[in-house]
């Protein structure tokens, strides 16, 4: 995992962590599903889509808001760093 991956990955988890609608305690599980788990419902997935953009600067299309991208911190991670590649690109 590159250090840009590292930092995308804790703030993504700093952020569900602070914002999440349930009470989650300790950590959240780079693996732990969010939308099985309640972490993310879907006004926290419209939210986290603004973080997303604003923190890192990119633009998340409608079809790209999916269970897929957004199933855990590790997809969102991926998605995040691929998406900050092609705008690096």
């Amino acid at each position: 995992m590159s250090v840009q991956t590292m930092d995308v990955q804790k703030i993504l988890a700093a952020y569900l962590l602070e914002n999440s609608s349930v009470v989650v305690s300790g950590e959240i599980s780079p693996d732990e599903n969010l939308l099985d788990g309640g972490i993310l419902d879907s006004l926290g997935i419209a939210e986290l889509t603004e973080f997303i953009e604003k923190e890192f600067g990119i633009e998340v299309d409608e079809d790209e808001v999916s269970a897929k991208n957004y199933r855990s911190v590790q997809t969102l991670t991926q998605f995040c760093t691929s998406k900050i590649a092609e705008r690096t690109a």
